[in-house]
């Protein structure tokens, strides 16, 4: 019986030991002792409970064991048991307890009941002692994970991650750090022309190519010792260390080189350029006002035209106070219905009728009154607005064009179009949901759009005017002759209508030089089977001149001045000849 025990007795220190967790040490334990010692009935008890039992239910023997030591155990459906429990542990205690019928234990096997009491209290020490490690260590990896993660966080709030280069964070410590020393420091601030149109016509991860070929070439401008970053979304900052603005101009001027040259983006040449402004400032300096300065100077440097350098002049602060007062009341303007729209007709030249008439948006602005639209369409196109305005004004008009088409059937209606509308792949269907909403016919709307518009981007421009011309309305190029490339375009775009630029004819009586082009434009049309309206028409002499040259339609002054929808039922009564 003593070699068989101990060798039991070495298996089941054995199988406890390989246990992962305490519940399965127990169990292996309580099974083990029933079957070596061919009990019908084992059990742990723990306190006063029973915590595993082997042969009966728990819940059953955890009712029928007495409190304190038991020797005998009656269970329904079984003989009485004779009853041994060796103690094991030290906290919390417990105990091996086997129940058999028939003989009781010997003392040989009590020991050996003993020894696996021993054995498990010692297993299961030691899985607590494994389990705390392992928790410890996990709670060690938990928290190196997190500095790890708020280490990554605090690289990406530090460090651009499509360009590499610091963001508008870090760039602002590193300036702070420059300006206490007294040495002066020019900061530039660039934002990308045109790039907004790449990114919409060829889609986020071709733009995301884009900026980071951008910051490569920003960074090959740049000294060692100067700064490049990434302030957010195509804007760029610079900081050229021991330069003042005579020095940090030419590399403005480097950089906006460097951008017009053409990209290699997704398989296709890819042309933008870059606004810059400047600003210098040495010990004493705000980095977050120097950085401002320089984004506004950017700002001045947009509204004279692309790819233009800016120094910063104090005044700017005003105009820039006045822009944001602008972009504010701008943005309220709709809900209060601020804005109003007047009528100019197209009239036929050889016969003097009104045909149809084109909508012009107006906004009677609180305190300064009356604004023209360009005081405040090329804002709304910046900052997004415009889709809005132009929403409003194709429903507004286009409902007040169905009301006078009930008497004047043949009046046909004009319309303005913005580039970020005509890039936007919802446009069409706008159209056609707000034409059949308001009961006019698409034939009667002609929709136009500025010949700069169409060639930043001319394969979306196309896509999007023959969505337009498959509704059935008609489209015209405002503003013909001031673009550039058009030629080139002209016959694939799906256009029915030329309006000529009244650039063309602003003198009062057009020279012969004005003439020759005009007729050139006109020749031009009726080969390509397009309609002709020239505009700015303003004198008697231009009048007569344009008639001559076979223009078909005209605007200006001296035609009919925009007027209230009011009178426009009128405009149609009779010739309109000044």
């Amino acid at each position: 019986m003593n070699h068989w025990s101990t060798h039991q007795l070495t298996e089941f220190f054995a199988a406890v030991c390989e246990s992962q967790d305490e519940r399965a040490a127990i169990t292996l334990a309580v099974e083990r002792a029933a079957e070596v010692l061919e009990a019908e009935v084992g059990a742990v008890l723990r306190g006063d409970r029973v915590e595993v039992a082997r042969g009966v239910d728990r819940d059953l023997l955890d009712g029928a064991l007495p409190a304190g030591p038991v020797a005998l155990l009656s269970l329904p459906g079984l003989d009485d048991l004779n009853v041994w429990t060796a103690r094991f542990g030290a906290e919390p205690r417990g105990s091996l307890m086997v129940a058999r019928a028939g003989d009781p234990l010997d003392p040989e096997e009590r020991q050996l009941l003993q020894a696996m009491a021993q054995t498990l209290g010692l297993a299961l020490s030691n899985i607590a002692l494994l389990t705390a490690e392992r928790r410890l260590r996990e709670e060690r990896e938990r928290e190196a994970a997190e500095r790890l993660a708020l280490v990554q966080s605090l690289r990406e709030a530090r460090h651009d991650s499509l360009t590499g280069l610091p963001t508008r964070v870090l760039f602002l410590e590193i300036l702070a750090e420059k300006l206490h020393q007294d040495v002066p420091t020019s900061v530039l601030f660039i934002d990308l022309d045109r790039f907004k149109a790449v990114n919409d016509s060829l889609g986020h991860r071709a733009g995301d190519d884009l900026l980071g070929h951008v910051a490569a070439r920003i960074r090959d401008c740049l000294r060692p010792v100067d700064t490049g970053a990434r302030i957010g979304g195509d804007e760029f900052a610079v900081l050229l260390d021991d330069t003042g603005p005579e020095a940090a101009v030419p590399v403005a001027w480097r950089i906006i080189e460097a951008l017009r040259r053409p990209f290699r983006i997704a398989g296709r040449d890819v042309f933008i350029g870059a606004s810059i402004g400047i600003a210098t400032g040495a010990s004493g300096f705000d980095a977050d006002d120097l950085l401002g300065n320089a984004d506004v100077a950017m700002y001045r440097a947009k509204k004279d035209g692309p790819g233009k350098v800016v120094v910063f002049e104090p005044a700017m602060h005003a105009e820039a106070l006045a822009r944001l007062t602008l972009t504010a009341d701008l943005r309220h303007a709709l809900a209060a219905d601020q804005f109003r729209l007047l009528y100019q007709p197209l009239i036929r030249l050889d016969s003097g009728r009104a045909t149809g008439v084109e909508a012009l948006i107006r906004w009677n602005r609180p305190g300064t009154g009356n604004v023209p639209p360009a005081g405040f369409l090329p804002l709304a196109e910046e900052n997004g607005m415009i889709a809005d305005i132009g929403r409003w004004v194709l429903r507004t008009a286009g409902e007040q064009a169905a009301r006078w088409r009930r008497t004047i059937p043949e009046l046909t209606l004009n319309v303005n179009v913005s580039g970020r509308e005509l890039v936007d792949p919802r446009f069409a269907a706008d159209v056609e949901r707000t034409l059949a909403e308001c009961g006019l016919p698409a034939a009667s709307v002609t929709l136009e759009l500025t010949e700069s518009v169409l060639m930043t981007d001319p394969r979306t421009a196309i896509a999007c005017l023959t969505d337009l011309r498959d509704l059935g309305v008609g489209l015209a190029i405002d503003d013909f002759g001031t673009g550039y490339s058009s030629l080139s375009y002209l016959q694939r775009l799906p256009v029915d209508e030329l309006k000529i630029d009244r650039a063309f004819i602003s003198r009062a009586e057009p020279t012969t030089a004005d003439l020759a082009v005009i007729r050139t434009v006109v020749e031009l049309a009726r080969t390509l089977k397009l309609r002709t309206v020239v505009e700015g028409v303003e004198t008697e002499e231009q009048h007569l001149a344009m008639r001559q040259l076979g223009c078909d339609y005209g605007q200006g002054y001296h035609l009919c001045r925009p007027i209230e929808r009011e009178s426009v039922p009128a405009a149609f009564q009779g010739a309109l000849t000044g």
